[in-house]
This record gives structure tokens, sequence and C-alpha cells, in this order.
């Protein structure tokens, strides 16, 4: 069974490049791009060598302007070496044109299972209600991807995109061991949703299901009641895991956590002995 440590899929969205530039990029308040350093840049799209045109991608990312997008999907039209197709539609993320959203879905069915990585975390960046339906479906289509890697990220997306309606196939691939399910779970469930998530304690790996309830704990818009649920679900199987994940949590809280949870949560670290 593949196991993911709790840092590491947190750190899955901290890490990935193309998520990142599109933070950077994405939606409102860009700051104005020069024009004419645009257009240099497009320009070296055409270089004969790689280097400048690797460093033309780059700057175009970070301009995050759409009248790079369809320069960029012409160079990927036009069969680039893996490294530029790589470059490309991270830049295509980062820029989040609804746009690139056909090019990019073709991406997702690349033979060569980075592409397809590289694909679905860029195209999840693209937030604009014209394409939501296009995105949400290409999505949960790489959620049954045959690459595991591929799977993760599309989870992990679903869940930054807002796709509630994708909740029993994020199910399905949880139970199908993709355990970054569990934070898209997390992120878009309900009480409902929380409530089955625990009903996986004792079954699943403890390290696959606390990223969800981590979502489900830092959530503004999940009731105090159904966190303290958690934290009673917790309890149940007390363990150095359960201490050392509410004391992590404690130590760093989100905004606004109400005093209830946090001494539910304290409470409980007190009774679970340290580990010898």
């Amino acid at each position: 069974m593949r196991l993911l440590s709790f840092g590491i899929l947190v750190g899955l969205l901290a890490t990935s490049p193309a998520l990142a530039q599109g933070r950077r990029g994405g939606g409102g308040g860009r700051p104005a791009v020069d024009r004419a350093a645009l257009e240099a840049a497009i320009e070296e799209l055409k270089a004969p060598d790689m280097a400048t045109v690797l460093n033309a991608i780059t700057k175009l990312a970070e301009f995050a302007d759409p009248r790079a997008t369809a320069p960029l999907t012409r160079l990927l039209r036009a069969g680039p070496p893996d490294e530029l197709t790589h470059a490309a539609i991270q830049a295509l993320g980062a820029i989040s044109d609804p746009d690139s959203v056909d090019v990019l879905i073709e991406y997702t069915r690349h033979r060569r299972p980075r592409v397809r990585r590289l694909a679905v975390q860029s195209i999840a960046q693209i937030r604009d209600p014209r394409v939501n339906d296009k995105v949400n479906e290409a999505l949960r289509n790489a959620l049954r991807d045959s690459n595991d890697r591929v799977r993760g990220v599309a989870a992990i997306a679903i869940g930054e995109h807002g796709d509630r309606g994708a909740m029993d196939l994020l199910f399905l691939a949880f139970e199908r061991n993709v355990p970054e399910a569990a934070i898209s779970i997390g992120k878009l469930g309900g009480t409902a949703e929380a409530e089955r998530l625990a009903g996986f304690l004792g079954r699943r790996q403890l390290s696959e299901i606390l990223p969800g309830f981590n979502e489900f704990l830092r959530r503004s818009d999940f009731p105090d009641d159904a966190k303290v649920n958690i934290i009673h679900k917790l309890e149940e199987i007390a363990g150095p895991d359960v201490k050392r994940f509410l004391v992590n949590f404690l130590a760093s809280p989100p905004p606004g956590l109400s005093q209830k949870v946090k001494d539910e949560a304290q409470r409980v670290v007190r009774i679970i002995p340290d580990a010898i």
C-alpha cells in the first residue's frame, strides 16, 4: 500500500511549481506587463536554441499575461523537446487563461505521466465559469489515471478547484488507495463527509486520514460541533500520532478557532501519555 506522510501530502500543495505559479499569476489585480517586454519574450519562443526558448517561457510565466496563451499553445502543438513541453504547460497554469483549457485537456491524456501530471496541476488553476464544467470533468477523469502520482495530483486539484460534486468520486479514490483524496474531502465536505471519513479509522493508516481531518478542523465554514466530534473520534484511538497531530494543530491554529474547539483539543492532548 502506498503511504504518504501528513507533511508530504500538505507539502504537495505548497511546492508544486504549477500551483505556486498559478497563485502568483492568477486572478485579478495582476500588475501591468510592459508590452515591449512581453512581445520580446513571445518572439524569443521562435529562437533556435532551447536555452533562449526556456528563458522566454519563464518570463511569460512570470508575466502571467493571457496574450501569451496563443504563442505558448502554438509552441506546444509544434512538439517541442520534453523540457520545453513541461515549462510551457506550467506557464499556461501560471497564466490561468480559460482559452488554454482545451490544449491542457489534451495533455492530461499524454502518453507520459509527468506531462499528464503537470497538465492536471495547470488546468486546476483556471477559475472561470465559462470553462468550469470542462475543468471539473478533466480533473475527475484524471482521478482515474493509470499512474498513481497523476491520480494523487488530480485528487488534490479537485479540492483546489472546489468541485463539491466530485465527493463520491473522491471517496471512491480514497478507498482505492489514493490517500491524497482525503485532503480534498476535508476541503469540500460537510459534516456527513467528516463522519464518512472517520469511518475509515481502524481500517486505513491514520497518516492517510489525518490530512483530511486537518482540513476540516481548519475551515472557518465547518461547524464547531463537528470539529469537536472529529476530536472525539481521535480520542477513541488515542496514541502518540493523535497527540502529535493535535499538538501541532494547537501550535498553529487557524484564525478564529473557537475556544470550545481549543479546549477539547487541549483536553485530549493532556490525557494521552507521551510516547516512551
